[in-house]
């Protein structure tokens, strides 16, 4: 018989088809066709062979289905994780099919109902849950049929129970921390589910979106990663490493046209060392398409792009030629040939070419573009301007052919010309940024600073988020110590450009900087003894909003210096908010509480230092310190009571103390003088004991108990602690010791 364990009050389970677990049970695929649904008494009725006319299973007797059989034959001798390594396996083997998917997910959902009822192991339990989950939904094959959709359901409830005992039993769960801990762990089936739950809250997410895309990479499930990193790259376009994932996982699915596309933008924003991988992944796909079909001119064209970019110039020569023999009109090839000759400084072979394709095409902007290029290696500087003019007269927005214009600007070997040129188009241009922008760089790096700054604020005139224009800006600013000037300058940059890291790259340099030198100041100033001009400067960097915990500390300590505890304990308490682990604010704020004789406080200060530098001597010392703070204070008081004769005040002021202090010599003995003055000389004598058990040294006790001993006529032990006090005494001349020998001589 199948064993049912008892469920708890919210878990639910689902099994096989024909037990009941609670009104309304769900069904499960068997081996073989669907079941009714009903409670058998045993489950030997329940299985037929895979030869009993299964329409699907039937006939398909393959390696998967010896796989399915072995892992059902399992599962009915309730050997849940054998059935789930078979299943896995079949499913490994034949992914498509429904039956094999969904008993899989319910023997998942059995194994973990039992994890949490039978054993109480939470985690394995929202493992399986999850392992259900995966397979029913985020495997790429996802069951319509509506016993999919109930054990579907079935393991989210059951999963979200399981969380919610995680939640109560570990206040820092969260589902997106628990699928860095399952990825992790290895568990990437897992984490997928919990990134998909950590997504569904932040769905643009592009961390998760990776993350994603990195699991089923993992997984080997190349279709869904592309889906994911294209989620994560259509959020960063930027990003060219993860550009280069969604790339390959294209590629890995067979979208190699889509894939080429993304390695070439992945290859315009790489990094060097990135480069040689893409251009391999490039040439890996133009291969593979010349070899589905040899006559196609743009794979033969593309190949060739591939080989000139990785300096194969004869290979990149040879697939070109290809290509245009194939489809001899092709500009673009044309073009591709020229260039080659231009990079091998080929120059008249390439100029030569490229008025070819001219006389052809007279208003081809990219054979423009390229000729000016040539022009310009060339030296012919003016024929290449005039190139590049063309160009952009047709498109006034092209940037490769302003970059490329200005450039060659540059190339006059004589500055006045550039700068002639440079001002020429600035003025001509007022509203192109790029061109007021080009001369106000020209100028700056002469060295006419302020004609710069002009054409500078032009720029940004003319484009406001022009961010090179802020930064160099900011430079002259900072140059002349103009710092304030600096500063908002790029917060009128950061207002506009929040996210914009070289504005706040440079922002935080530049009051890092100014931070440094300030802060460098005031503790010349602390040194000295300067509080007051100190904490000035300490107050000047935290209004920059450049404070951290250590600064607050310094500037407690000054004000310290100054004898303002009140101001102290405010800077203490904000350098703990912004650091609750800085042991010196804890110590520092200790010391101030001491000094204020609240010593319960600088205890509690001293310890919560204590506990971040647990070896630090002289956080000890201070809590020893304190806490004889707290005795003094409590003998002061006891002893003015004593000598007001007020005895059983005094005495509820040692009980008092010795309440916390129970190892203190001191108040023993004060409490001992109170007891003789009550004359209970043998609650006396006790405390005495106890004084000399914390303090052997205490010669005062030895006497005292001497005294109260003789007192009550036990001369035996009176003798024995006079001759402990002679013995222990420093000065053998004090009246007492003089006392205690007279006495030795009487008993």
């Amino acid at each position: 018989m199948k064993i049912m364990y008892k469920l708890s009050k919210n878990l639910t389970i689902t099994v096989f088809t024909g037990i009941v677990i609670f009104s309304g049970c769900c069904n499960a695929y068997g081996r073989d066709n669907y079941l009714p649904s009903y409670e058998p008494n045993s489950f030997k009725n329940t299985f037929r062979d895979l030869d009993a006319g299964d329409s699907d299973y039937g006939t398909y007797l393959d390696e998967s289905d010896v796989y399915y059989k072995k892992g059902m034959d399992f599962y009915e001798a309730n050997e849940y994780t054998k059935a789930i390594e078979f299943l896995e396996k079949a499913i490994n083997i034949a992914p498509d099919r429904i039956k094999t998917r969904t008993n899989l997910a319910v023997i998942y959902i059995n194994r973990g109902t039992y994890y949490f009822n039978k054993e109480k192991n939470y985690e394995n339990a929202a493992n399986d849950y999850r392992n259900a989950i995966y397979y029913l939904k985020y495997d790429g094959y996802k069951p319509t049929t509506a016993i999919a959709k109930e054990n579907l359901e079935i393991a989210y409830k059951n999963l979200d129970n399981v969380v919610s005992v995680i939640k109560a039993n570990n206040t820092g769960f969260t589902r997106l921390n628990a699928a860095k801990t399952l990825r992790g762990q290895g568990k990437f089936k897992e984490a997928v589910v919990e990134y998909e739950e950590a997504l569904k809250a932040s769905p643009s997410n592009i961390a998760i979106c990776e993350a994603l895309g990195d699991l089923y990479r993992a997984l080997m499930k190349p279709k869904q990663a592309a889906n994911y990193y294209k989620l994560a790259v259509d959020a960063n376009p930027d990003n060219s490493s993860l550009r280069l994932k969604y790339a390959r996982m294209l590629n890995d699915s067979g979208n190699g046209d889509i894939a080429a596309k993304e390695f070439n933008v992945a290859l315009d924003k790489a990094k060097d060392d990135q480069k040689k991988d893409i251009l391999q992944s490039l040439e890996n796909i133009w291969i593979q398409k010349i070899r589905q079909n040899p006559q196609d001119a743009s794979a033969h064209m593309n190949l060739g792009v591939v080989l000139q970019k990785k300096g194969d110039l004869d290979g990149a020569l040879r697939e070109y030629k290809i290509a245009e023999s194939i489809n001899p009109n092709d500009i673009t090839t044309r073009l591709n040939i020229v260039t080659l000759y231009q990079a091998k400084k080929d120059y008249k072979t390439a100029i030569k070419a490229y008025n070819t394709i001219l006389q052809v095409k007279p208003d081809h902007l990219l054979a423009h573009y390229y000729m000016g290029t040539v022009l310009r290696d060339s030296g012919l500087i003016n024929d290449a301007i005039k190139e590049f003019q063309i160009v952009l007269r047709a498109e006034p927005d092209n940037a490769a052919a302003k970059e490329a214009l200005f450039d060659t600007v540059s190339r006059f070997s004589n500055t006045e010309d550039i700068t002639n040129t440079l001002s020429l188009f600035a003025q001509n241009n007022p509203r192109d940024a790029i061109a007021q922008f080009k001369y106000a760089f020209h100028l700056h790096s002469i060295g006419k600073l302020d004609e710069a700054m002009d054409y500078y604020q032009r720029t940004i005139n003319a484009d406001p988020k022009y961010v090179d224009a802020y930064l160099n800006i900011a430079n002259i600013y900072k140059q002349r110590n103009q710092i304030p000037l600096a500063i908002s300058t790029l917060d009128k940059a950061k207002a506009l450009m929040p996210d914009n890291k070289q504005v706040n790259d440079m922002l935080a340099s530049i009051k890092s900087e100014t931070t440094s030198y300030k802060y460098q100041q005031a503790l010349d100033y602390h040194t000295d003894g300067e509080y007051a001009k100190a904490i000035d400067i300490y107050k000047s960097i935290i209004a920059m909003n450049q404070a951290d915990s250590d600064l607050y500390v310094n500037l407690g300590a000054a004000y310290q210096g100054l004898n303002n505890h009140d101001e102290a304990i405010k800077a203490y308490q904000q350098a703990i908010k912004l650091d609750n682990k800085n042991a010196t604010a804890h110590y520092y704020l200790g010391t101030v509480y001491f000094n204020k004789e609240n010593f319960d406080l600088a205890i509690k200060s001293y310890n919560t230092a204590l506990t971040y530098e647990p070896s630090n001597e002289n956080i000890k010392k201070a809590i020893d310190a304190a806490k004889q703070g707290i005795v003094d204070k409590y003998i002061k008081k006891a002893t003015n009571e004593y000598n007001q004769k007020k005895y059983n005040d005094a005495l509820l002021t040692l009980n008092t103390a010795l309440m916390n202090t129970t190892d203190n010599a001191e108040l023993y003995y004060q409490r001992g003088l109170v007891y003789d003055a009550l004359g209970k000389y043998q609650l006396a004598i006790a405390d005495y004991k106890s004084a000399v058990k914390y303090n052997p040294d205490m010669e005062l006790a030895y006497y005292a108990m001497a005294v109260d001993y003789d007192t009550i006529k036990n001369y035996v032990e009176a003798k024995k602690w006079y001759q402990k006090f002679i013995k222990e005494a420093n000065n053998q001349n004090d009246e007492y010791v003089q006392y205690a020998k007279k006495r030795l001589t009487q008993i």
